[in-house]
C-alpha cells in the first residue's frame, strides 16, 4: 500500500513534466529562449563587473575574505542575478492571464478542486464538461509559469552559494560577522515550489483531461414545460 501511494505522486509528476517538454517549444520558441539567454548572459556579466568593482573597494574582500574566493562569490551572484534577468524578460505574447469563461456553481467549483487533490475521486459524467472547460488555457499558462520559475530557482540557487562561500570564506579569515539572509533561501524555496506545483498540477490535469474525455457527454437538461407551450410571459395585455 505505501508503494501505491509513492509510486502515484511521482507518476503526476513524470506525466507532467513529459506535458512539459511537450508543449514548452510550440509556446517558447528558439527565438525567444535565446532572447532570454542572451538578456540573461548581459546581466550577468553587467553584475559581475559591478560586484568585482565594489569587491575592490570594500576592505571586508580585501582582508577577511581572499581574492579567489571573492572572485568565485561575484561569478555565483553574477549568474543567479543574469537566471533572474532572463526569467523577467519577456518570452511570449502579452496577455497571459486566463481568458474569460463562463462561470459554474461553487458546488461544481468544489468537486473539481477536490479532483486535483491526493487521491481524488473518480470525476463524475455530470463533471465532464466543467473539468475540460479552459483546459488548454489554463496548461499552456502552467507551462509558461514553470518555465520562468526554473530561470528564478537557478537564480536564487547561485545568489544563496555565493552568500554561503562568502559566509564561509569571512569566518576562515578570523571574521565572526556571518550574514545570510534568510530571506534568500525562503526565495528559492518559493521558486523551485512553483514549478514543482506547476508541473505536478499539469500532470493531474492531463490525468484528469484522458478520464474526463472517455465519459460519454452529458445531455443538456430539458426545457421546463410542455414541448409545446409558448415561450415568454402567459399575461395577456388589455385589449388582447
Amino acid at each position: 500500500m505505501t508503494e501505491s501511494h509513492d509510486e502515484a505522486p511521482r507518476s503526476v509528476f513524470r506525466t507532467g513534466w513529459r506535458v512539459y517538454r511537450r508543449r514548452l517549444p510550440e509556446l517558447v520558441d528558439r527565438r525567444h529562449h535565446r532572447r532570454a539567454v542572451r538578456v540573461g548572459i548581459v546581466v550577468a556579466v553587467i553584475a559581475l563587473v559591478g560586484l568585482l568593482a565594489l569587491g575592490a573597494f570594500v576592505e571586508r574582500l580585501d582582508g577577511a575574505v581572499p581574492v579567489a574566493a571573492g572572485v568565485l562569490v561575484a561569478l555565483l551572484v553574477a549568474a543567479g542575478i543574469g537566471c533572474v534577468g532572463a526569467a523577467l524578460t519577456p518570452i511570449g505574447p502579452r496577455g497571459w492571464s486566463l481568458p474569460p469563461m463562463p462561470g459554474i456553481g461553487w458546488r461544481t467549483q468544489e468537486a473539481i478542486a477536490r479532483y486535483y487533490r491526493r487521491n481524488p475521486p473518480p470525476v463524475t459524467p455530470e463533471h465532464r464538461d466543467a473539468v475540460l472547460q479552459g483546459m488548454p488555457a489554463t496548461r499552456d499558462l502552467l507551462v509558461r509559469t514553470a518555465y520562468r520559475s526554473l530561470f528564478l530557482m537557478g537564480g536564487w540557487a547561485g545568489i544563496v552559494l555565493g552568500t554561503l562561500v562568502f559566509d564561509v570564506a569571512s569566518a576562515v579569515g578570523g571574521d565572526t560577522v556571518i550574514l545570510f539572509p534568510g530571506v534568500w533561501l525562503f526565495s528559492i524555496v518559493f521558486a523551485a515550489g512553483t514549478g514543482v506545483i506547476g508541473i505536478r498540477t499539469l500532470g493531474r490535469q492531463e490525468q484528469l483531461r484522458i478520464e474526463a474525455e472517455a465519459l460519454p457527454p452529458v445531455p443538456p437538461a430539458p426545457r421546463r414545460g410542455r414541448p409545446d407551450s409558448p415561450r415568454g410571459s402567459k399575461l395577456s395585455l388589455p385589449g388582447d
